[in-house]
């Protein structure tokens, strides 16, 4: 009994004596962090906090004007895995990391960022940025090339792995013109070596130096299923060079919608959503699709510009003017084939003009072109276009257009449109060879404009038209209607 008497009372002593112990020790590594931050790195700082079973460093009032000059007026970093010794040392992530060193941290947190570089003149801010679950692998630092700094952070992005990251009110001001980029709020789910899973933006904008209102405006901004992961090795590598491919940015889903600022209203233009998807239904087959809505051009009476612009929609009897853009293709690997399904810009109660194509023969070079995004290297490949079919459906933009083109030259629409038949069927487009299929060619263009309807352009080149031999078609002479197997038809 008195054994176990001695045992509990030795213990308590020994966790009296580590409590007390404890905040010693924090405050001496406090200290001996502050000392060796403000040393030999040209930075100070007001106060550093230090919590050793929680791994936790907080520092306030940070500032360095080594290069840039930078303040931070708070950084915090806890559940570090950062080895012990290191913090009894002075020794930080901040002190004494390097380019290449393994980082783990379940959570950093930033305020009130300021960085100023006077050497080119950039100047940046944000009010607070949070990281949870941030781990960064050991990479390789050794490195040849002018380039460093970008190979060093590309290589560290590929390296990085990010559980969710908050940001508020980033702004960006331009070198030179001092006009200012920013994002009010950034959320980032799952990043990992380039891949992120989703992020979201809200309000992003352009605004001019001295102006009060912004330039241009995106109320929001959401990604789905990044994948930067060919762009960072490409810039990692130590033979990347400006003008050399990046790779291809894949995205399984962006949207874009409530878009705004003083440019658009100069013009008056208003558009609803801009969207792009990707669905990739096997390792061979995928389907993409780009999408405008809500795109409307009605001009304000603001400038000499917008009143031109409304003057020739009011020539054309509108008071504005709205498109709509949908367009969709297809990527089959295994048949090496690449289809544009429709491509249609539609006019409301105007037109629609609809594209449809496809490219066979799409061999390995083709691909590795497509996904090193090198497009001089396309010329290597066999790929052809096989087919080709642009349709313009009149509606009401036709006869609209020539009354506006009646107008401007004070003559009867009837005698306009002749007019503009004669001409189309005398046309003699230079450097082209002039043939009796491109004479049949445009002669139903003419017919088009006399009588209206559904204007067909087929392009069906036999043998398929190959990338390498596209040259051709703007070389002097060049045989056109052939080249492309061009035909054209007019139905009502």
């Amino acid at each position: 009994m008195k054994k176990s008497v001695i045992v509990a009372a030795v213990a308590i002593a020994v966790a009296g004596i580590a409590v007390a112990v404890v905040p010693i020790a924090e405050e001496y590594a406090a200290a001996r962090i502050k000392a060796e931050i403000e040393r030999d790195s040209g930075a100070t700082v007001g106060k550093v906090e230090v919590g050793l079973f929680a791994r936790r460093i907080a520092m306030n009032d940070v500032k360095s004007r080594l290069g840039a000059e930078v303040t931070i007026g708070r950084w915090e970093a806890s559940g570090l895995a950062w080895p012990l010794e290191e913090l009894l040392r002075g020794r930080t992530p901040l002190a004494g990391f390097q380019w290449g060193d393994p980082l783990k941290a379940e959570r950093i947190e930033l305020r009130d960022v300021h960085v100023v570089d006077p050497a080119v003149g950039t100047n940046w801010s944000l009010s607070a940025l949070a990281i949870d679950g941030f781990n960064l692998a050991r990479f390789d630092v050794d490195y040849e090339g002018p380039y460093r700094f970008l190979a060093l952070f590309s290589r560290a992005m590929a390296a990085l792995s990010i559980r969710r990251l908050e940001q508020d009110n980033v702004v960006f001001a331009m070198p030179g013109s001092g006009d200012t980029f920013g994002v009010a709020k950034t959320v980032l789910e799952r990043y990992d070596g380039g891949l992120v899973a989703s992020i979201v933006s809200r309000g992003t904008e352009a605004t001019a130096k001295d102006g009060k209102a912004p330039l241009f405006k995106i109320d929001d901004i959401e990604t789905i299923g990044l994948d930067l992961r060919r762009i960072l090795a490409a810039f990692s590598s130590d033979d990347w060079s400006p003008g050399a491919p990046i790779g291809q940015l894949k995205v399984e889903r962006a949207t874009a919608t409530g878009f705004s600022g003083d440019t658009l209203s100069r013009y008056g233009v208003s558009l609803g959503a801009v969207k792009i998807e990707t669905v990739r239904e096997s390792d061979k087959i995928s389907r993409s699709s780009a999408r405008i809505d809500g795109f409307v051009l009605a001009p304000p009476l603001r400038s000499l510009e917008s009143l031109q612009l409304r003057l020739v929609l009011q020539t054309m009897g509108l008071r504005e003017l709205r498109l709509g853009f949908d367009c969709n293709s297809t990527e089959d690997r295994a048949r090496a084939e690449i289809t544009i399904d429709r491509c249609a810009l539609v006019g409301t109660d105007l037109a629609e003009i609809n594209l449809t194509a496809r490219i066979v023969g799409a061999d390995e070079e083709f691909w590795r072109a497509i996904d090193d995004g090198d497009s001089a290297a396309l010329y290597d490949s066999k790929a052809a276009l096989a087919s080709a079919r642009l349709v313009l459906a009149d509606k009401s933009l036709l006869e609209r257009a020539l009354k506006a083109l009646a107008t401007m030259t004070g003559q009867p629409v009837s005698t306009t449109r002749a007019n503009l038949a004669r001409d189309i069927r005398r046309f003699q487009p230079p450097d082209v060879l002039i043939t009796q299929d491109l004479t049949q060619l445009l002669d139903t263009v003419a017919r088009f404009v006399e009588q209206g309807g559904t204007l067909t352009f087929d392009a069906l080149p036999d043998p398929p038209l190959g990338i390498d031999k596209i040259d051709y078609l703007a070389s002097p002479g060049a045989d056109l209607v052939n080249a492309l197997g061009l035909s054209a038809k007019v139905s009502r």
